[in-house]
């Protein structure tokens, strides 16, 4: 798929695959928006020391929240969807949290990519 030109999303951009395919899409000239989990330090995850930071639109927030992602994929024609929760110990702890964003969150991000066009 040609993606120079193309709007795209990366969802969890922050993490160490994001923050690599968020790069790769930066060198194949597409405009990338790229979606970071909100955290009180306002930090960026991988993004934070990435040569790229300027040269793309990060966003922060959460694919918990449905209008949040209503908000986020206006205007994108492709999406990678990498956002997850993925520390396995703790998902035996607090199995809620990693349905919610795992399962919740990957059908929030599709619909509303599908109500988006």
């Amino acid at each position: 798929m040609e993606l120079h030109g193309k709007k795209v999303l990366v969802t969890g951009a922050d993490g160490f695959i994001g923050s690599h395919l968020t790069e790769m899409l930066v060198e194949e000239k597409a405009d990338v928006r790229a979606l970071c989990v909100y955290n009180s330090f306002n930090s960026w995850g991988w993004l934070d020391t990435s040569p790229i930071r300027d040269e793309i639109d990060i966003w922060t927030g959460d694919v918990r929240d449905p209008h949040f992602c209503k908000t986020i994929t206006q205007d994108i024609e492709v999406v990678f969807h990498l956002a997850a929760l993925i520390a396995i110990p703790y998902s035996y702890v607090a199995p809620d949290s990693y349905v919610d964003t795992n399962i919740k969150g990957t059908l929030n991000i599709c619909q509303a990519a599908k109500e988006n066009g």
